[in-house]
């Protein structure tokens, strides 16, 4: 199978999978939301460095590093999303939800304190990076979903909304840089991104931000909606870069092969990542 068309078959499949389980079900999409923490966690733990690499550079499968940061961060991840339906009084499920970032800063000191084969920064890097970089993301959509912060708008179409515009910018950065594509964004980090293509893609993305709030969603104001749209751009190109850092750091091509044609879970959802917490605080402090 040609490389881009298996790109275009398990691209359509994961959006697919990613949507219907947001149209479905909260339990659904909850499910597929831990798969991909689980499954980003650790490529997280492959990527950052470890005195349990070999002399190849490869690590075992599953050592104690790995299996302490994803225990951490599912169970974290499980606490935070069973908050989020329990019926207990607004205030104290706020303050539970405040009080337990704070708790969790403090375990990889813990997890560190009682190994013997890791350092302090090895677990703190493979956890906070889970935990914030992957985890995060994927809760604050399980509570859009549950609790939608326009209010009017229905949860589900708003995180339907955000993958669509972060996709969007994906696809048309990458036909507007195939076409047009002279000048490297980043070279130093990903030297095939373009000025152009980036222009391309948030040009495209403002675009349809715009069409859909104006002639369907009504969502909000239309300078606001293309501000959020701006806002998605910027930060998820950010999030593809970072991720694009630490595959170099790690000297991989791709951070996993879950979908064939994608590489792992950070490939597909490295702009998502960055982008879901920037559009969060949009939303609270814009809209």
């Amino acid at each position: 199978m040609k490389e881009i068309t298996k790109r275009t078959v398990f691209g359509g499949l994961c959006v697919i999978v990613v949507i219907g389980s947001v149209l479905l079900d909260f339990w659904a999409f909850a499910a597929v939301m831990t798969a991909v923490v689980a499954l980003g966690t650790h490529e997280v733990c492959k990527l950052l460095p470890s005195k349990s690499q070999g002399e190849n550079g490869g690590r075992r499968c599953c050592d104690s590093l790995e299996c302490g940061t994803l225990t951490y961060v599912l169970l974290a991840f499980a606490v935070a999303t069973a908050l989020l339906l329990v019926e207990l009084p607004f205030r104290l499920v706020a303050g539970l939800l405040f009080a337990l970032p704070i708790v969790l800063m403090l375990v990889p000191f813990l997890m560190a304190l009682f190994s013997k084969e890791n350092s302090f920064v090895e677990v703190a890097g493979s956890c906070w990076t889970s935990l914030f970089f992957v985890a995060l993301p994927c809760f604050l959509m399980l509570s859009m979903c549950h609790d939608c912060p326009l209010g009017t708008v229905n949860g589900k179409m708003l995180v339907v909304m955000l993958f669509a515009l972060i996709w969007i910018n994906d696809i048309f950065a990458y036909l507007s840089g195939m076409a047009f594509g002279v000048h490297p964004l980043f070279k130093r980090i990903s030297p095939k991104k373009t000025v152009e293509g980036s222009l391309g893609g948030c040009a495209m993305t403002i675009l349809a931000a715009y069409l859909v709030n104006r002639l369907w969603l009504h969502a909000t104001g239309d300078i606001e909606m293309m501000g959020l749209a701006a806002v998605i751009v910027v930060s998820g190109s950010l999030g593809d870069l970072c991720e694009s850092m630490l595959k170099r750091q790690a000297g991989v091509k791709d951070s996993g092969n879950v979908i064939p044609g994608h590489g792992g879970i950070l490939d597909r959802f490295d702009a998502m990542f960055f982008a879901v917490p920037f559009a969060f605080c949009y939303f609270a402090l814009v809209i």
